[in-house]
């Protein structure tokens, strides 16, 4: 099960790397979602949250685990 409800998805193609993790979004679909609110390894796996800070809607992005 997730930590946090979501209302978006998205799989990214590459591996996590927490180096990256606070950097702006590339696609610019995401570019609203500007708040990290939570990043790590939950029982779905590797992962990012990050909420839209004025309609409060949350996106979750799922990674590749790391090398």
């Amino acid at each position: 099960m997730a930590i946090y409800s979501y209302h978006y998805r998205f799989k990214a193609n590459f591996p996590y790397d927490e180096r990256q993790v606070f950097d702006p979004p590339t696609d610019p679909r995401f570019y609203r979602f500007t708040e990290v609110i939570w990043y790590g390894r939950d029982d779905e796996g590797w992962c990012v949250y990050r909420r839209d800070p004025y309609t409060g809607e949350k996106l979750r992005i799922d990674f590749d685990p790391p090398y």
